[in-house]
């Protein structure tokens, strides 16, 4: 029974002036001309077994292929309500209250100036809504085939309406499990503890007294290390994975980081010849091992074309961090970023080859002071033959004569001045960012990557003011200032 699916067919052809003709390809009026309504004219000229195709399983979400173009701009209101931070379904209750809205005061506030080399005029660009693609049973067990994992889909301990979790195998990381995150991306995860075996201790020594004694291992075996997959055994292996997966990839997209103990491999979702943050990724151990595996469950709905800002326009969004959004991983490989001048700790150890004793006992006797010994009695000179001398009072050792507190008020804190360091942004380039909507719901947003000298890049959503509602502003937590001296 198709009844819902032929029941709108029926609608939206009673609704069309062509009714009752036969048309090919693109769907048009009786002139000739587009229908106006491309929502209408894709369903209309799409099978119904095509529209039931788009959902899927591991392998036929990866691929992500972009399945509508229709635009939303018509519709009253923004097109995307942004979250407060980058993914609801990880805000605690905590999160979603008050808490949410304070935000530290930074050390260094600064003052970003577009330089002259950036582009001052506005353009166009496609926003994605992704959407979820299968089902968590689907995507769990075809993922967890691909690993070895046995097992039924269960529940997770985590698990929650709004945002459902399952797993295969293992929860606990005690063995190989798959775990699924039914929300934003479909994410799923592959996780195997023999990547990591447990290490022998091979010398220990005790340390502390009854109750608080504890055993502390000095030395432990040698990690195996050196087993894992060279880059180009890496590169060959990962693209076998990714393949599996059903991503769409080029060789040369596979970004590889190998050292002696581990190799690692990711891709990215490419959408108009654009990488974004929607990444699959594995790693093996030092041993050889698979250590762990990523990936999603998602198809690519492109929701039209809108007005984007200018590069240089763009500069004046990076002191809000509303306008934040994700990009894929490789833009973030750069300089380091500008530093504060503020005062760097040095951490305390001990020095080597320090040892403690365990028949060492930690517990002392407190030894007084000099100020604290007790003093005998002495006797004055003015004592007459046959008397008993007098003693002279003695003040008992550690008595102060008892003073009243006077209570002196607490001085207020006075705001910091923050250090302002300007930095001007010389060099822009095109990205597609992701985005968390209010509803967990994942977006693909135009932005762009800006970056000056000395920082990394920094990403902004280039959509013009209207298109998403930003969250409300965080307030300013002011930092507790100690008094001084």
């Amino acid at each position: 029974m198709n009844t819902q699916h032929d029941n709108l067919d029926d609608r939206l052809r009673s609704s069309d002036p062509a009714s009752g003709k036969t048309f090919s390809g693109t769907a048009q009026a009786p002139d000739g001309s587009a229908t106006g309504n491309p929502l209408r004219d894709w369903w209309l000229t799409t099978s119904t077994g095509a529209r039931r195709s788009l959902g899927g399983g591991v392998a036929a979400a990866a691929a992500a292929t972009v399945v509508l173009s229709t635009s939303l701009s018509g519709v009253g209101g923004p097109l995307i309500q942004l979250a407060e931070g980058t993914n609801p379904a990880s805000m605690s209750a905590a999160e979603s209250t008050g808490d949410a809205k304070m935000m530290s005061m930074p050390y260094v506030s600064y003052e970003y100036i577009a330089g002259e080399s950036l582009a001052t005029t506005g353009g166009r660009g496609h926003v994605y809504r992704l959407e979820l693609a299968g089902s968590p049973e689907s995507v769990a067990l075809s993922a967890a085939a691909h690993f070895g994992v046995a097992g039924p889909v269960e529940r997770s301990q985590y698990f929650d309406a709004a945002y459902p979790a399952y797993f295969v195998g293992s929860e606990d990381g005690m063995s190989p499990g798959v775990s699924v995150s039914w929300s934003g991306t479909g994410s799923w995860w592959y996780s195997n503890p023999a990547a990591y075996p447990e290490q022998e201790c091979l010398a220990e020594r005790k340390v502390g007294k009854g109750s608080d004694a504890y055993i502390e291992c000095l030395e432990y075996e040698p990690a195996v290390t050196g087993k894992n997959p060279d880059e180009s055994e890496t590169r060959a292996l990962a693209a076998d994975f990714f393949t599996a997966m059903d991503v769409s990839f080029t060789e040369s997209d596979i970004v590889v980081s190998v050292d002696e103990w581990s190799s690692f491999a990711s891709v990215s979702l490419v959408v108009d010849g654009q990488p974004t943050a929607v990444e699959w990724s594995i790693s093996w151990s030092g041993n050889g091992e698979i250590s762990w595996a990523q990936g999603h469950s998602v198809s690519v709905v492109d929701v039209g074309e809108y007005d984007t800002i200018s590069d240089a326009a763009a500069v004046d969004r990076l002191s809000d961090w509303r306008w934040y959004g994700s990009g894929p991983s490789g833009l973030y490989n750069g300089s380091p970023m500008v530093r504060s001048s503020g005062a760097q700790y040095d951490s305390v150890s001990a020095a080597e080859g320090d040892t403690v004793d365990p028949s060492e006992t930690t517990d002392t006797e407190p030894v007084p002071s000099e100020s604290e010994t007790p003093t005998e009695p002495v006797p004055t000179e003015s004592a007459e033959p046959g008397e008993e001398p007098s003693v002279e009072p003695t003040e008992e050792p550690g008595v102060e004569p008892t003073v009243e507190p006077t209570v002196e008020p607490m001085p207020l804190p006075s705001e910091p001045e923050l250090e302002v360091q300007t930095v001007t942004i010389d060099s822009a380039k095109p990205a597609l960012l992701m985005v968390w909507d209010q509803s967990g719901t994942v977006w693909l947003v135009p932005g762009v990557a800006l970056t000056g000298v000395d920082m990394w890049w920094q990403t902004v959503i280039t959509l013009v003011e209207g298109v998403i509602e930003l969250p409300e502003p965080m307030d300013v937590m002011p930092i507790d200032v100690m008094p001084t001296d």
